[in-house]
């Protein structure tokens, strides 16, 4: 404690010229901090788990022969609608030994873009969850994950059982009545006819990689095979999506495989599989606009933080080799080269500390007031580990900065850096 009131007395005493560093170190705090908190928020939004899983699935681009074509039916040859024409298709699929599993969905399936909406009513509070209309099977190709641990499979039964299924944040943070879900009924808002059960409730479902609380509640109905049925060729396919999961350890060159059997045994009346699309590649395509600011901000981030560096490391060096004197008659008195090196550098911290306390003030109400970037909840947490990692990061600066010129500085003796002086 002693020596720490000797260190604040002697940078009372240099007050002038500790007064300007200490400014600098404030205002570089905040900006840094500003540069971490929108990493950690980002790096975190991007690792959180999304709810489903796209390992070895695909999305199959479907597409309806025209005149040209040898093999086109008229409709006067069509003894069968699209809708039939899709469900015999997906019949097919199944029965490959690579398939796992097959959906059909309109609106659902994962990085699509394209949402479809409800208004609906539970208990008092009325919601406007994404509707997702999907046959049961879709919960097992996305592996959607139940809220109590048991897999896809209770969600899958739900769908079979008529009830509709949600997500486990279908309620609002800030609802403060009975927040349990299973079980409960739902009453579509423009017609009160509409009851829908819930029969279950999965894990949290994201949106995308980068939204954590955007668009991520949904309810999941039952796209039922008599109103499938009922669809015709003026409904164009691509709005009727098939998707499917294949066995672990299936080759890559599946979809190349499934391209060239959609010719004879995949086609069925004018519908036939334009294209094959592997889903890690639709992930990467939806997504490629975030990647990119991504990308750029990190550059930007990158050189943000060099310059900072360069700032920090050249204070302090100019810092410690004005000093020299200073140090040499310490040496001279007796001080040895080590307490003098940690002098210094714990000199360099206490200001650190001194200006990271008001520029956490500061951090905090910018946070408060919602002036930071990024989809995730402010909070005491991540206001608590950002202002870690910036003093961290600011640490290793200073360290650094003190380092080389302290190293110098050490190694002279005593008689020349005074005979300099």
């Amino acid at each position: 404690i002693l020596k720490k009131m000797q260190l604040l007395k002697q940078i009372w005493n240099e007050r002038r010229s500790n007064g300007w560093l200490w400014s600098e170190l404030l205002i570089v705090f905040v900006v840094l901090w500003y540069v971490v908190d929108w990493t950690y928020v980002t790096a975190r939004t991007y690792y959180e788990p999304v709810g489903f899983d796209i390992t070895d699935t695909y999305y199959l681009e479907l597409s309806l022969k025209n005149d040209k074509s040898n093999s086109y039916l008229s409709k006067e040859q069509k003894s069968t609608s699209l809708g039939q024409d899709i469900i015999e298709l997906t019949n097919r699929l199944r029965r490959l030994p690579e398939v796992e599993a097959v959906s059909i969905s309109n609106n659902a399936r994962p990085y699509i873009g394209s949402n479809s909406g409800s208004m609906l009513r539970i208990d008092t509070l009325v919601s406007n969850p994404l509707r997702r209309s999907v046959t049961p099977d879709f919960f097992q190709v996305f592996r959607y994950q139940s809220a109590d641990g048991r897999g896809y499979q209770p969600l899958v039964q739900a769908l079979r059982n008529g009830n509709v299924v949600v997500g486990e944040n279908f309620w609002p943070k800030d609802y403060k009545g009975d927040r349990t879900l299973l079980g409960k009924e739902m009453v579509d808002v423009d017609d009160s006819t509409k009851v829908y059960k819930i029969g279950g409730v999965s894990k949290k479902v994201r949106y995308n990689d980068f939204w954590p609380n955007y668009s991520d509640r949904y309810v999941a109905i039952e796209f039922p095979e008599k109103i499938m049925v009922e669809l015709d060729d003026e409904l164009y396919p691509s709005s009727v999506e098939v998707c499917l999961r294949v066995k672990p350890g299936t080759s890559k060159d599946f979809a190349e495989h499934l391209m060239k059997l959609s010719v004879n045994q995949l086609s069925v009346g004018n519908l036939f599989i334009l294209k094959v699309h592997d889903y890690e590649d639709i992930r990467n395509d939806f997504q490629q606009e975030s990647y990119n600011q991504v990308q750029v901000r990190f550059w930007m981030m990158g050189f943000l933080l060099l310059n900072i560096l360069l700032g920090i490391v050249g204070t302090f060096w100019f810092r410690t080799q004005h000093r020299r004197a200073e140090s040499a008659l310490r040496i001279a008195v007796g001080s040895s080269r080590i307490q003098l090196w940690q002098r210094l550098n714990k000199e360099g911290l206490l200001l650190l500390t001194l200006a990271a306390l008001p520029a956490a003030v500061i951090c905090y109400n910018i946070g408060y007031l919602d002036l930071t970037e990024g989809y995730l909840e402010w909070g005491v947490v991540r206001f608590l580990i950002t202002c870690a990692i910036t003093y961290f990061l600011m640490t290793l600066m200073i360290l650094v900065g003190i380092w080389f010129p302290a190293r110098q500085v050490i190694r002279i003796h005593p008689a020349e850096a005074l005979r300099e002086e």
